[in-house]
């Protein structure tokens, strides 16, 4: 049995009722796949998991934060066997993506600072209040962030990273390096709750306000390396006020629900977000110079740059001679000067426009793709929609819930960002996207809307949009 037909029938079996609609969500780096189910007018989230323990861990955390009024999702059924739960719906909306939707004047203004101080605020809470009471038994892989997890996040950055970026260095220098580190980091002890992967797209934002998830990996560890995981968010490009002023909230909180002193917490902040980049970069590694997964290696130069910065600061308490050594080396390689040419920013043009009218290309630059979205269900058709637009709140609504439609604009996204390093190793700096349908304001304007919004959360791309005919 497929992973949509189990849950469709663990949802008969919990609601009585077949779901209405049933809409696949984009899929992520891990094995876990989503739906948003719709009955009744009520949305719920539907999660597959082949991985029990990961299941097991999520929804006992999850049940436990909510007893604490902690902001997570609430779980509204468990079927083990199946491996599949319900949860909250909490729309579609992170943070990376809040940030991302935003101009360029309103993307880090007052408002979003207030959003970061606010979610260290939480993060407190999270970290000190969610640990009391929490069964341990439940943390997997590891029970707490230990000698031998942190070892294997600084040999996932060997191998998995430098090795594959071709950067020099001498083992055995690094090996000392990293015990070093190892010795210092266990200092700072493992008594709090440890999120993992705190970082933008694991913050929902509904409503204004921050909701958490995907802690499933959580565990015993120290405070400092949640904050760096979202301030430090190589994709996010957050500005260095914010992050200063997010971490300096985080310590004053953190030291005054604890009674920990200050200057003892912030004398590890350094080392551990040192060990988050590291183990970001070994992903990125992994997933983009091994597997060729875009969305991975567009993150790797500004991780970089923000390594090497750390490592030429004065935040890192303790000397690391060869592990400095070997991160400087890195942008003088092959690989990575290819990926900081193709950082160089990109203008997408994406417009909609209607084929009762026409539409004329012009081949003023290196590449562009025309696609059609008439084979999609036509609103028009639709006494209630009919007066509507792509952009209307309604049409947004009807194609979300279109299996047909959201894969279609998945697809369209897919195949512009596979092109992406190509067009860029033209030297093209423009690239002109039409969609286009009958009338040219139902399916083509949301199709526009909605690709636009998924490229707009990429690095390196400025994407702007037209609807010719509204």
């Amino acid at each position: 049995m497929d992973a949509r037909t189990t849950v469709e029938s663990a949802f008969q079996k919990w609601s009585g009722a077949a779901p209405e609609t049933i809409t696949r969500l984009p899929r992520s780096g891990s094995d876990r796949i989503y739906f948003r189910l719709q009955n009744r007018g009520e949305h719920v989230i539907g999660a597959y998991n082949p991985g029990r323990e990961e299941n097991d861990a999520f929804v006992g955390f999850t049940n436990h934060f909510r007893s604490k009024g902690l902001p997570v999702p609430e779980i509204f059924i468990y079927y083990p066997e199946e491996k599949v739960y319900f949860l909250e719906d909490l729309g579609d909306t992170n943070l990376f993506t809040w940030l991302a939707q935003r101009s360029d004047e309103e993307r880090f203004n007052a408002e979003t600072e207030a959003l970061f101080l606010n979610i260290a605020s939480d993060l407190v809470r999270i970290q000190t209040e969610g640990i009391r009471g929490l069964d341990l038994s439940l943390c997997y892989p590891h029970r707490s962030f230990d000698r031998q997890s942190i070892v294997w996040d600084l040999n996932y950055y060997k191998y998995m990273f430098l090795k594959l970026i071709a950067a020099p260095f001498n083992e055995t220098k690094l090996e000392r390096d990293f015990e070093a580190l190892t010795r210092f980091l266990l200092e700072a002890g493992q008594e709090y709750f440890l999120f993992r992967d705190f970082q933008t797209a694991n913050i929902m934002i509904r409503e204004g306000k921050p909701w958490y998830i995907d802690y499933q990996g959580g565990r015993l560890g120290a405070p400092q390396y949640d904050i760096a995981s979202l301030v430090y968010d190589a994709k996010a490009y957050i500005p260095e006020n914010i992050r200063m002023k997010t971490i300096e909230r985080h310590l004053d909180l953190f030291a005054s629900a604890t009674g920990k002193p200050r200057s003892s917490l912030a004398r590890y902040s350094g080392a551990f977000t040192l060990v988050r980049l590291m183990q970001a970069l070994g992903a990125f590694g992994y997933r983009g110079l091994h597997e060729n997964k875009p969305t991975f290696t567009e993150s790797i130069v500004p991780a970089v740059e923000l390594m090497n910065e750390l490592l030429t600061g004065d935040q890192v308490e303790i000397d690391l001679p060869e592990l400095k050594k070997a991160s400087a080396a890195v942008p003088a390689q092959r690989k990575y000067r290819i990926l900081a040419h193709y950082q160089n920013l990109l203008r997408i043009n994406i417009e909609s426009f209607s084929y009762v009218k026409g539409k004329t290309l012009t081949y003023d630059n290196g590449g562009g793709f025309v696609f059609d979205c008439r084979g999609l269900r036509n609103p028009a058709s639709m006494p209630d929609l009919v007066d509507l637009t792509g952009k209307d709140h309604e049409l947004t609504e009807f194609f979300s819930n279109d299996e047909e439609a959201v894969a279609f604009a998945g697809d369209c996204v897919n195949i512009i960002r596979n092109s992406l390093p190509m067009i860029r190793g033209k030297g093209v700096s423009e690239l002109n996207v039409a969609f286009g349908c009958v009338g040219g304001r139902h399916r083509s304007v949301w199709c526009a809307t909605r690709v636009a919004a998924m490229l707009t959360a990429m690095p390196g791309v400025m994407v702007t949009v037209n609807h010719r005919e509204l």
